[in-house]
Formats: structure tokens, sequence, C-alpha cells
């Protein structure tokens, strides 16, 4: 296990080192209606395809980390992330950036809960410095769930989009 533990860990630098959306915040997860404490949040993901299409959408991969006593809490490993931007011309044309997406990964529970696949569709808002996300874990495996907000600060698309001309195809 410590081997496999030790893979990904040197798996999630090399995603981290060519991330193009990073993040460091807090959450607030409700497990059950039981509010949780506010837990520790950092994140990093990149596209990996990214090909103009109608739908307006890209698969990423990356990492979550949530630090705290939530049932799914711990390091997500997230190779598939399917997301949109809704509209090209509504992207291109403002300063915050809004995606709505669905994720799936393997959760690595460091306290307690279960470790297994994790689905979390959610939805995405910066503007410059700052990130808001909100949605939904569900541990398929553990069978554990939560809702989730998250809130703090990130270096992606809204600071590029507001410091240069940018365009996502």
């Amino acid at each position: 296990m410590k081997k496999i533990v030790l893979i990904f860990i040197l798996l999630s630098a090399s995603i981290t080192s060519f991330a193009q959306f990073l993040g460091i915040g807090s959450q607030y997860a409700d497990a059950k209606g039981k509010g949780n404490a506010i837990q520790f949040v950092a994140n990093a993901s990149f596209p990996y395809i990214h090909k103009k299409n109608s739908l307006n959408s890209y698969i990423s991969a990356g990492i979550d980390y949530t630090g705290g006593s939530s049932p799914v809490s711990g390091l997500n490993i997230k190779p598939v992330s399917v997301t949109t931007f809704f509209n090209e011309s509504f992207f291109n044309s403002t300063k915050y950036t809004v995606l709505l997406s669905c994720d799936a990964g393997y959760l690595f529970n460091f306290r307690h809960g279960k470790d297994g696949i994790v689905i979390t569709p959610n939805l995405y808002i910066d503007y410059k410095y700052f990130f808001v996300k909100t949605g939904y874990d569900f541990n398929v495996t553990g069978g554990e769930r939560q809702f989730f907000v998250r809130a703090g600060f990130c270096f992606g698309m809204g600071v590029i989009k507001n410091y240069a001309e940018t365009k996502v195809w």
C-alpha cells in the first residue's frame, strides 16, 4: 500500500507542475445534514483534450486535497473531468470564468471514511485571483456523499483573462 501511495504522490507532483488551474482555500462540507468544520483545500488541474467542439467542452485531469473531518476528504486523484464553459463568445468576452464539470477520480481518505471512486458534479466560478466552487461528492465505493462549497485564491483562467487577450480556441 505504501508503494501505491508513493506512486500517486509522484504522479501528483507531475500533474501539479503542468497545472493550468491552481487553487488553495477552504471548504465547508455538509454530509448527511451535519455541517462539518471548515477544511483546508488545495487543487490543481490541466486540460489534456481541448479541441474545438459544438458542446464547448474539454477533458482535464487533476488532483484535489481536502484536509478535515468530512467523510469524503483526503487526496482525490482525478484522471477525468468533463467540463463545459457554455458559450464561446461569453467565455471570451467576460473577465470571469464559469465552468460546469463532472469529475471522476479515486479518493485516498487518510483520516476516516473509505477509499474509493468519487464522482463530483460541480460549478466553478473565478474572477482574477479568487474562486468559488460548489458541488456534490459521491463516494460510489464507500457509499458516502457530501455537499460542499469551496472558496479561496487561484491562479487560472480568471487571472489570465484579466491580464492578457485570451480566446478559448
